[in-house]
């Protein structure tokens, strides 16, 4: 996003500029669009029909519909599948708009390296479920957003320390005392 004053100066205007990394052409970035696109919508309609109805056993009867264990879910699940349906269409029609009839293949990659980061994030969110049963919600909600700030950031330890403390002490106090939704806090049972 870039920022430009105008002849006011009391205002700007926002230009929003589609990313586009460092290096990679508009084909190898749609390319690269469109692939994510595909996958994440496919991930997302696999949880959403193969693992969710499996994983998350819900009551038959649910006074409020938005209660239901499975309701966030869904609504996450088919978001993303929308909206990297969206993604994977744009970057197909954008494509095929920006081919000037030049057959020749680009020799850029549209995924390098530092995309890898997607296993130990997958990995990350595992533990995370797993660390949901001995330890409440709480402590590993605060040690994944750290994982995943760290992962993604430049390794500013106290900055992410005290985002991942405090995001995660917002939303267990909205959701204990504003939504009334019991949290499991597991070993801090007694001290929120």
């Amino acid at each position: 996003m870039t920022v430009r004053p105008v002849s006011r100066p009391h205002a700007l205007i926002l230009i929003i500029n589609p990313f586009q990394p460092e290096g990679l052409s508009l084909k190898t970035v749609n390319k690269r669009d469109f692939v994510l696109g595909l996958v994440v919508c496919a991930l997302a309609l696999f949880v959403l029909f193969g693992i969710l109805p499996w994983a998350v056993k819900t009551p038959k009867v649910i006074p409020n519909l938005a209660l239901s264990p499975t309701f966030w879910p869904r609504i996450i699940l088919v978001s993303m599948a929308g909206l990297s349906a969206l993604l994977a269409i744009q970057a197909y029609y954008s494509g095929i708009k920006s081919q000037d009839g030049d057959p020749v293949e680009s020799e850029e990659q549209p995924f390098d390296m530092s995309d890898l980061r997607v296993i130990p994030t997958a990995l990350l969110m595992v533990l995370f479920c797993a660390a949901l049963k001995p330890f409440g919600v709480v402590l590993p909600s605060i040690a994944m957003l750290l994982g995943m700030i760290l992962m993604h950031g430049r390794g500013e330890w106290p900055k992410a320390i005290g985002v991942s403390v405090a995001t995660v002490l917002i939303l267990y106090m909205f959701f204990r005392y504003v939504a009334k939704v019991p949290v499991p806090l597991g070993p801090l049972n007694g001290l929120l």
